[in-house]
């Protein structure tokens, strides 16, 4: 029988577009760390990137379903 989780359910990703300062792509982001200010992104493999070097922005109607 299956337990109930001590920490409760973990939430799904967000569905949010980031754009990286300096650079010209925008990102799927896979998760956001609000403690130790980064956001996880999925950038040549999953990149943990500072909050402050990322403009989250809501996906387009189509990008998120493509990826």
């Amino acid at each position: 029988m299956a337990r109930r989780s001590k920490y409760g359910n973990m939430p799904s990703a967000p569905q949010l577009i980031a754009k990286v300062k300096g650079d010209a792509g925008a990102y799927k982001v896979w998760g956001i760390d609000w403690m130790h200010h980064r956001v996880l992104l999925d950038r040549a493999g999953l990149e943990w990137v500072p909050i402050k070097n990322v403009a989250l922005e809501p996906p387009p109607p189509t990008s998120m379903t493509d990826a």
